[in-house]
């Protein structure tokens, strides 16, 4: 595979100053690459598989004005696929039209060089610039998506329980959005490597289970029962929340079960989580709550 960065013609090696022939550096190269490519495509559409190095990432991104806004989350999340060689060659190109600007591929561009890393990728030439507009008209795949073509079941829940369960081990708590969130491999490899949500996803899919936090989060909470108490008595304690049967006026399940009801579309899913972290400590302490504050963290779980 060509790589542009250690290409041995000498041309593309060396470089005129002046007098004297120096060493080219690699923008240099991946400009003089980019620019042969190019031309090369004057005559209709190429294509090859070649690296994206950092070099070449910046090369193409000086070619990129009128494009959208970039998302740094989403450079991110690359960059951390990338960075661990989760990130896998998908045939997904990166399109250059024919008078030299970058039609698609800045977000991996920017993930290459934050993450200083090359990776392999399809490059497109010669398009007509004015394409740009008719890209990625078709449906995003979810990360649901994906779990489903694994033979999951009930996958939007399964993922947005593993997300809150990656960020947990993660960050310590669940966080709304941006870069800390999980990528769709993250969250694919949490579900390969923990397979215990599956079941906490299957357990929670009960009538009742919305107006207490939802599936989602209650299948988060219930696999960090799980790993922290033991199956039966995270069992134990979802059911009691979920249901609300033979539970006294001290009980600290009643006390939050209520206030999820009434916090219902308000609260956030930390929140959520936080609460009910909550009155499993009390419930492990055999405590009646008298108030709960939210603080924002999740506090570490009684056995």
């Amino acid at each position: 595979m060509l790589k542009v960065a250690e290409r041995p013609e000498t041309a593309t090696l060396l470089t005129k100053v002046g007098s004297e022939f120096v060493k080219a550096s690699p923008d240099k190269r991946a400009a003089d690459w980019l620019e042969t490519q190019i031309a090369k495509s004057k005559d209709g559409v190429t294509s090859l598989v070649t690296e994206l190095t950092p070099a070449l990432a910046r090369v193409l991104l000086n070619r990129n004005d009128g494009n959208r806004k970039i998302s740094d989350s989403i450079v991110a999340g690359y960059a951390r696929d990338m960075a661990h060689g989760a990130w896998l060659f998908n045939g997904e190109p990166v399109i250059v039209s024919a008078d030299g600007k970058l039609n698609d591929g800045q977000h991996r561009c920017e993930a290459v060089i934050l993450a200083n890393v090359s990776v392999s990728a399809l490059f497109v030439f010669g398009v007509e610039r004015k394409t740009r507009t008719t890209l990625d008209q078709g449906k995003i795949r979810t990360v649901g998506d994906f779990l489903s073509m694994g033979g999951h079941v009930n996958t939007n829940h399964l993922g947005a329980a593993a997300n809150c369960a990656w960020m947990y081990q993660a960050h310590g708590k669940i966080v709304r959005g941006g870069n800390q969130r999980a990528t769709k491999s993250e969250v694919i490899a949490f579900v390969d490597t923990n397979p215990d949500i599956v079941k906490s996803v299957s357990f929670v899919q009960k009538s009742g289970s919305a107006p207490v936090g939802g599936p989602t989060i209650l299948a988060f909470v219930h696999w960090v029962l799980w790993q922290r108490a033991g199956r039966q008595k995270a069992d134990i304690f979802i059911d009691k929340l979920i249901d609300g049967a033979d539970l006294n006026a001290s009980s600290p399940i009643l006390y939050v079960r209520n206030r999820l009801i009434v916090g219902r579309g308000r609260l956030r899913p930390n929140d959520k989580a936080e609460l009910i972290f909550k009155a499993w400590n009390a419930y492990r302490r055999n405590e009646t709550p008298r108030h709960m504050e939210t603080t924002g963290t999740l506090p570490k779980l009684e056995k």
